[in-house]
């Protein structure tokens, strides 16, 4: 913890200089924020980030969608509206419903927030972002076109799923794809009446396959599981059917599968999907490297590694991929104060304009096995 209280002091510190001489200047939207990653990226190494931005929202009302917390308060005056906030049994998100103020200013915020965490990784962003909780492409695309510009993203993906919430998995990426996305549906067995009705509607595995710039393609699995407020066996399903995506596609090369898998650390000691499940196909974030680490999410007060990333072992240090994982990279991203209550991720609420999100990123690195190379650029590579 010294250590990373001091290297906060002094990225502070740069930033504040930075700011002061008029040097790298953002626009109106375009964070400069401080550096977040200790270790600086290497010619030729491919960094990955996961994100859960939380309720990244816009504010336009998407048909077969429970989006209507998510507007301006102005427009929530109707019968209609009312209504539909009405039916809503819980108290908590029937207020939500009707009071909650999702206007212009505040998604701009939420914007400019989650893309200043973003920024702040590598100085320009990482070359790989998997994102939970994404509305619909429509945000995605002003946070990557307005905020993210510098970043230089030209994939973009996302595919709406079955979440009648409206939160879907995104990716972007400096490096273009190939082929086409897909969005695979677990196949999920329910035990109960009630699995029959919620299991369907649960998040799919987004799948992305990029060209990198030594002209190999990696696999890119995007996933958010079944929360704590279901049943671990939702969650069991879950594991078995990505562990048997990552098997089968690293049969063929390069997989990285990140995403929030709501694993807590109390469920992992009663099932090791982790510890044994994962680690049978896969190697695991923090059970390879990011040993101080406390965890990503702070659930009921207790740390937890809600968000992972799953690296084949052909990525592994005796494997036969022309990359191979950096665990020393493996780090989460939790030094911007706007994104800090004390310890904690600082949730953002509409009402201050404060704070990011309730998970902090999970970041790594893939280094180059032979001595790095002139690397081609995103457009030459997808040549």
């Amino acid at each position: 913890m010294k250590k990373l209280l001091s290297f906060l002091t002094i990225s502070l510190a740069l930033y504040s200089t930075i700011s002061l001489t008029g040097c790298g200047t953002p626009t109106t939207k375009e964070a400069a924020p401080p550096a977040v990653v200790e270790k600086p990226k290497a010619p030729g190494e491919i960094s990955i980030m996961n994100f859960n931005v939380e309720n990244l929202f816009d504010n336009i009302h998407d048909e077969n969608r429970e989006d209507y917390a998510y507007m301006p308060v102005a427009k929530k005056q109707t019968p209609e509206h009312k209504a539909v906030c009405d039916k809503i049994p819980q108290p908590h998100y029937r207020d939500e419903c009707m009071n909650f103020d999702w206007n212009d200013d505040v998604v701009n915020v939420k914007l400019k927030n989650v893309a200043q965490i973003i920024m702040g990784v590598d100085g320009q962003g990482p070359d790989i972002l998997v994102m939970q909780e994404v509305e619909n492409d429509r945000i995605l695309g002003r946070l990557n076109k307005e905020y993210l510009a510098k970043a230089g993203y030209q994939t973009q993906e996302l595919i709406e799923g079955p979440d009648t919430r409206g939160i879907d998995i995104g990716i972007l990426s400096r490096f273009p794809m190939v082929g086409k996305p897909k969005l695979h549906k677990i196949p999920y067995v329910p035990k109960t009446d009630q699995d029959k009705i919620w299991m369907f509607r649960s998040r799919g595995i987004l799948e992305v396959t990029l060209k990198l710039p030594t002209g190999e393609n990696l696999t890119v699995l995007g996933a958010h599981f079944p929360s704590q407020a279901n049943p671990t066996y939702w969650r069991e399903q879950s594991v078995a059917f990505l562990s048997k995506l990552i098997k089968e596609k690293s049969a063929k090369g390069m997989v990285v599968a990140s995403g929030d898998l709501n694993i807590t650390h109390t469920e992992e000691d009663k099932t090791r999907f982790f510890s044994e499940k994962f680690s049978e196909v896969a190697m695991v974030s923090h059970l390879v490297g990011c040993q101080k680490c406390e965890g990503t999410h702070n659930y009921r007060q207790d740390w937890s590694f809600l968000d992972v990333q799953l690296f084949s072992k052909n990525l592994g240090e005796q494997g036969t991929a022309p990359y191979k994982l950096d665990t020393e990279s493996i780090k989460v991203i939790n030094s911007d104060p706007i994104h800090l209550l004390g310890k904690i991720p600082k949730r953002f609420k509409p009402e201050t304009k404060e704070g990011v999100a309730d998970h902090f990123p999970l970041y790594s690195r893939l280094a180059p096995r032979a001595a790095a190379t002139p690397a081609a650029t995103p457009a030459a590579a997808a040549k």
